[in-house]
């Protein structure tokens, strides 16, 4: 089959739809930006040059490479396209795909009450927005989301005839796993990936975690790994820094985009990923989200992929399938209490770990497939 991928922003997340429809028999042409086609040379190595790209140019419009992505598909005769971010340009996507006629198009909803049950703002920008959202999701035939614990809410939007799949935002590479160093020395290396951002993680609860640590005597570090951008980011990041005063075992990164190689080697080098996810949170457009109901957590997708046990909200929606490997909390007294247990005897980490790495093992190439043959003729 020949394919096309589309992504501009999560690179992160376009490299397991990469490697899950990669069988050694379809071709497969990615769409993308310059940033991404960066970050992705060092996810896919040498498989790189096993695919087609087209990559926006310099000096081109964001509608002008539409345009030439649709011809790009025409001329290819490209079967499936896979959207999977669209944020800006609704509109023209939405002439794309009806342009395109009855070639197999999924869009990866991130969002689904902000595509679905979009808000109508004030101002000609709001109103094209609006539009070109309803347009896009009533052209698209199939939808993707990339947590099972969305689907349910999903189903209950879609009206009948529209398919669903559930293509996770990461896969366990057995081969690529690493252990993180022991916890002999009772040090617990602790990480928060993911954008500095107020309006998707409360980082007062890491501050907390940090100050209560220090009064009970529990050796941690806390990595924020992730960059910042806009005005939130950079309030928030000032905050990060000003705490970081306080504390010398808190990183933080000042740059907007932690390359990928820095990323992957703290990750692999962490015992614990926490997520101090906000549950509710607003798009750009004003609509409201629950992460994992509505909107998918960022998190799940790194610990899935370095297999790594988790601290995350007890009000946050799991998929079952890193349960055993998740500590859910209410309070900071909490985690630390937890965390005490660690520190006194490595050995429940070390099963901790292992439950990680079979949870994991949940969402390898092969049992994705498996569990969606008819996209993957299986």
């Amino acid at each position: 089959m020949r394919i096309g991928i589309f992504e501009t922003e999560h690179y992160e997340g376009i490299y397991p739809i990469i490697r899950l429809f990669d069988n050694g028999k379809n071709e497969i042409t990615i769409f993308t930006y310059p940033e991404s086609w960066l970050q992705l040379q060092h996810l896919l190595g040498e498989r790189v040059n096993h695919y087609q790209w087209t990559v926006k140019e310099e000096h081109e419009s964001r509608a002008r490479f539409i345009r030439r992505m649709y011809r790009t598909i025409r001329r290819e005769r490209l079967e499936l396209i896979y959207l999977n971010t669209i944020s800006d340009n609704f509109i023209f996507y939405a002439g794309m795909v009806r342009m395109l006629g009855n070639r197999k198009c999924i869009l990866t909803l991130h969002e689904i009450n902000d595509m679905l049950r979009a808000k109508l703002n004030r101002g000609f920008r709001g109103i094209v927005r609006y539009i070109g959202k309803k347009q896009l999701t009533g052209a698209v035939r199939e939808f993707n989301v990339v947590a099972e614990t969305m689907l349910p809410y999903l189903h209950s939007l879609l009206p009948a005839g529209k398919k669903t799949h559930c293509l996770p935002g990461s896969i366990f590479e057995e081969s690529q796993y690493q252990s993180p160093p022991p916890v002999s020395d009772g040090k617990i290396n602790i990480v928060v990936p993911g954008s500095v951002d107020e309006n998707r993680r409360d980082y007062g609860l890491v501050f907390g975690l940090l100050e209560s640590c220090r009064q009970t005597g529990i050796q941690v570090k806390v990595t924020l790994l992730g960059g910042y951008n806009g005005l939130y980011g950079q309030k928030t990041f000032q905050q990060c820094k000003d705490n970081a005063s306080a504390f010398d075992n808190l990183v933080l990164y000042e740059k907007g985009v932690v390359d990928q190689p820095e990323f992957d080697r703290v990750m692999y080098e962490s015992h614990l990923v926490f997520t101090p996810s906000v549950i509710r949170t607003l798009t750009a457009d004003g609509n409201t989200e629950t992460y994992g109901i509505s909107k998918s957590s960022g998190n799940i997708p790194d610990i899935v992929r370095f297999a790594r046990p988790c601290i995350l909200p007890r009000a946050l929606a799991i998929p079952d399938a890193i349960g055993s490997s998740t500590f859910q909390y209410e309070t900071v007294g909490e985690i630390v209490t937890w965390l005490h247990s660690i520190a006194g005897d490595p050995s429940n980490y070390a099963s901790l770990l292992e439950k990680a790495r079979n949870n994991s093992r949940y969402y390898t190439i092969e049992s994705i497939r498996e569990r969606d043959p008819a996209l993957f003729g299986q």
